[in-house]
Parts: structure tokens; C-alpha cells; sequence
């Protein structure tokens, strides 16, 4: 093997190094923001199931849809990674579809 092409293997193996050291940050980065804003769209559905509540004489077992709590909030609320939203009972947090960290801190 020539010089020049011991140089080019060592160059390129250094290059597949960095990339596989950085690979994790690049991941978090995208994940990180759709995570938070899927918690914060949980916090909204909570206010507004919350609301909900208050303002038809509810109690703990009653379960609020989607439709009931839309008139509550700005705009519909949408999972940035696809997930799907589930309000649960009253003074029941409110779940992500996706789970892990998309979930709404007690």
C-alpha cells in the first residue's frame, strides 16, 4: 500500500470517528425540542381539562375528549413526533402516545 493511500485510510477513519462521537448530540438536538413541546402542549391539555372541569361541575370520574377541551385551548394540539393525546380521567394527567419522556411531570 502506498503512502498517499495509508494516508487517505487513516484520514477517513479519523473522519468515521468524530462522526460516530457526535452522533448522539446531533440526535438529542432534534429530540429535545420535540420533547418539550410535547410536554408543553400536555401542560396546555391539563389547563384546559382543568377548566373544563371547573366550569361544568365535573367530578373525578368523569373523562373530557379531545372535543370537549378544544374550546378551551388556543389552537389544536399536535405531538411533534406523531404521538396522539389522551386526556384521561379528571385530575388524571393527561398522556403522549409516544411515552418515554413525553410525559407530563407530576
Amino acid at each position: 500500500m502506498s503512502k498517499k493511500s495509508k494516508i487517505a485510510v487513516v484520514a477517513a477513519a479519523f473522519v468515521a470517528v468524530v462522526v460516530l462521537a457526535l452522533l448522539p448530540a446531533f440526535i438529542r438536538a432534534r429530540t429535545t425540542p420535540a420533547m418539550n413541546a410535547c410536554v408543553n402542549n400536555l401542560r396546555q391539555l391539563d389547563g384546559a381539562k382543568q377548566q373544563w372541569e371547573l366550569e361544568n361541575h365535573k367530578t373525578t370520574n368523569d373523562v373530557p375528549t379531545l372535543g370537549d377541551l378544544q374550546a378551551y385551548l388556543v389552537r389544536p394540539l399536535v405531538c411533534p413526533q406523531g404521538g396522539t393525546y389522551t386526556p384521561g380521567r379528571v385530575r388524571e394527567l393527561p398522556r403522549c402516545s409516544v411515552g418515554g419522556s413525553h410525559i407530563l411531570p407530576q
